[in-house]
This record gives structure tokens, sequence and C-alpha cells, in this order.
């Protein structure tokens, strides 16, 4: 009788843990699907204030950069600001290669870290027909979104300026996603 008891209570632990196992595996699906947390760029800046310096451009590269920094600021609570002295760079220019923006980060995650921001309109102009000017908006304020530490293709189904998806001749400003993740990772 006694070892007949401490089968049936070893068998109701067996059942409660695979249940509890179960519970577990769920709610972490379940939380990771719905979680908020973008997919965060290792190669962001330390501070949520930057300043860049824009190098070979003409004004109208000059007008589409000042209005992506003006689109983080106005949303964000961060600041872009614009200087000759800063070490930060965006540029643009007709490269080779077929992507459309392109972010590079130097150095540790710290005051001393820089980036530079390359803008293809080689392959910018070859797709986007007669948005060109949108694309460029879109891609300039892309690009500076991964100075705030936001990756590529946050894994949400929320809209996101991040997101390859994205249209590019209707979404050219930080959405409010982007905006809550930003503020997320500059408390």
């Amino acid at each position: 009788m006694e070892t007949h008891i401490w089968k049936l209570e070893t068998s109701r632990n067996r059942i409660l843990s695979k249940v509890v196992a179960i519970m577990c595996v769920l709610a972490f699906a379940i939380g990771g699907a719905s979680a908020a947390n973008a997919d965060y760029f290792a190669g962001g800046m330390a501070s949520k204030k930057n300043s860049v310096k824009y190098v070979g451009v003409n004004s109208t590269y000059v007008n589409h950069f000042d209005n992506a920094r003006f689109r983080w600021n106005a949303l964000s609570g961060v600041t872009f600001g614009k200087s000759n002295a800063a070490k930060n760079t965006m540029t643009a220019a007709r490269y080779s290669s077929s992507w459309y923006g392109l972010y590079t980060s130097k150095g540790p995650r710290d005051r001393s870290r820089t980036f530079t921001i390359q803008v293809n309109a080689r392959s910018i102009q070859e797709a986007s027909g007669r948005n060109m000017s949108k694309w460029i908006a879109s891609t300039s304020t892309h690009e500076l979104g991964h100075a705030l530490s936001l990756d590529d293709n946050p894994k949400t189904s929320k809209a996101s300026l991040m997101k390859y998806s994205r249209n590019r001749s209707t979404v050219i400003s930080p959405l409010p996603y982007d905006v809550s993740e930003v503020k997320r990772i500059y408390r």
C-alpha cells in the first residue's frame, strides 16, 4: 500500500512538472511574440546626443540630411546636431553596390565611438521611380536609427522605419514603435 501511494505521488509530481514546463514554454512563446522590445543594434551610439557633419554632398542632400535629423529630434527626445567639427559623417554618392544606405560604426560603445552613413544615390534612383526624394528621406532617417541602436527588421508586427519591407515612398519618419524603442534604450 505504501509503495502504491509513493508511485502515485511520483506520477503526480511528474505530471505536474510537465504541466509547469509546458506553461513556462507557452508563457515564453506568447510573451516573446508580443514583446515590444526591438532588435537592438550593438553598433549604436552610447549617447542620445550626437553631432554629424556632411561630407561631399550638394544642397539637395544637405536638405535631406537636415530633415532626417529633425525627424528624429522632433519625435524621440534625442538630439542629432550638425557641426563641421563632428567626427560622425553623412555622405551620398553613386556606389556600385546594391544597398540603399550603409551605417558603419567604429570604436567601443562609449563617447569615442563614431559612425559614417553613406546613401547610395545610384541604387535609390534605380529603384525609386518618381519617388527618389522620398526614398532618400526614408533611407537617411533609417540609417540614423542605427546610430540610436535600432537594428534592421525588428521582430514586431508593428510598423517600423527600420523594416526593409517598409514603403520607402511613405515611411520617411520614425514611427511610434521606433520612437518607443529609442526612448527605452536611452532612458
